[in-house]
């Protein structure tokens, strides 16, 4: 979090020259979307051992469709756009490997990171956005590890690249409605446990997810 907010800070102060410095202004949205998802959290359980040998099957959640909300807080240099984006919810979700779907167990979804967009048309009140991002990203499952009559909670960290676009419409000088599609591809590295604590994932597990919403976006 301090580093994000280090970037932020020092793009905010970045001027060229001594007579020239980029236009200005910081931003802070909130939305409301969902997110449909597709990739190894669907397919397959993962076996392995605990410290002691014995045998057990931890079960991804399958996520096909996750609400969440979505909060930004950013400048603009001129038609750049920096921000660092923070999404979090929990809902009920099948584990993928039980067939009949009838499983479903709380799951928590967190991602943080950083977007940066090209705003087209700018500063015109209609603005078509494209960019990119990079975020941390965890999915916690509870009942989701099964070594015998044993049931745990199982945690799932990684990291996603984005694709982002987005349309500016300025209601006012201050206030747009921001409609956004994300494309974020995932890869999940780490996993913890406590019957097997922290583990590395050999291969990684990757996850797709498509996620659409709608934000109110302030400029000051």
């Amino acid at each position: 979090m301090k580093k994000f907010i280090l970037i932020l800070a020092l793009l905010a102060g970045i001027s060229f020259g001594e007579d020239y410095h980029w236009p200005r202004s910081y931003f802070v949205s909130a939305g409301f979307g969902a997110m449909v998802t597709k990739g190894d959290f669907n397919t397959y359980a993962i076996h392995g051992k605990d410290s002691a040998g014995v045998k057990g099957d931890i079960h991804p959640p399958a996520m096909t469709f996750v609400p969440s909300p979505d909060f930004l807080l950013g400048v603009n240099l001129g038609q750049f756009s920096l921000a660092f984006d923070f999404q979090y919810w929990t809902s009920k979700q099948s584990l993928a490997a039980f067939e009949d779907n009838t499983n479903k167990q709380s799951t928590r979804l967190w991602r943080a990171g950083l977007e940066f967009t090209y705003n087209f048309f700018w500063p015109e009140f209609f603005q078509v956005g494209l960019g990119a991002g990079y975020s941390y990203s965890s999915v916690k499952a509870k009942n989701a590890a099964i070594f015998g009559e044993d049931i745990y909670d199982v945690q799932f960290m990684g990291s996603s690249l984005a694709l982002i676009t987005n349309i500016h419409y300025y209601l006012s000088d201050n206030l747009a409605m921001v409609p956004t599609l994300k494309f974020y591809r995932t890869w999940y590295k780490n996993i913890h446990c406590s019957r097997i604590e922290n583990n590395d994932l050999d291969p990684y597990l990757w996850q797709t997810y498509v996620f659409a919403n709608v934000s109110i976006q302030y400029t000051f």
